[in-house]
């Protein structure tokens, strides 16, 4: 089977870069590596973590996982972050095989997913909203990147 999909761990100078104090809504525990999923978008490179208990509807949760945890599985597309230098990204990596097959299965759906999610961020930045859609990006990395954001994906 050919691998549609990359996964690799975030660098020791990624965290170096963007410190926990500075930047709290990212992902960053000592010693834990999180896997992310890489994607490209108008080439903007962002890593999407995976994660073990995502309790929010802004992902895509695995309906194969058979982990054990309190709520569901997936890729978690409020906490992704963009790679804007190859130093970045850590070593490459492996997840759960059923995952993983189904992954490869949803690339496609999972990308257009993500792509929106990035577009209505970009929206919300530009024109506002409602409340509702404030809540949606409330505890969102994307903001973490606005300028590299709103400067190269005008949609």
């Amino acid at each position: 089977m050919a691998k549609l999909v990359e996964l690799r761990k975030l660098s020791k100078e990624f965290y170096k870069a963007y410190p926990h104090n500075e930047f709290p809504e990212m992902e960053s525990k000592l010693g834990r590596p999180y896997v992310v999923l890489l994607v490209e978008i108008n080439n903007i490179k962002f890593a999407i973590p995976l994660r073990t208990n995502i309790r929010h509807s802004y992902c895509y949760k695995f309906k194969t996982s058979d982990r054990e945890t309190k709520s569901s599985t997936g890729i978690d597309f409020s906490k992704a972050v963009v790679i804007s230098k190859d130093c970045y990204l850590g070593e490459k990596t492996d997840i759960n095989d059923k995952e993983y097959l189904e992954l490869q299965e949803k690339a496609f759906f999972i990308i257009k997913k993500f792509k929106k999610y990035v577009t209505d961020y970009i929206s919300f930045k530009k024109n506002g909203g409602n409340e509702y859609i404030a809540k949606r990006y409330l505890f969102s990395t994307l903001k973490y990147f606005d300028q590299i954001l709103l400067n190269a994906l005008s949609y």
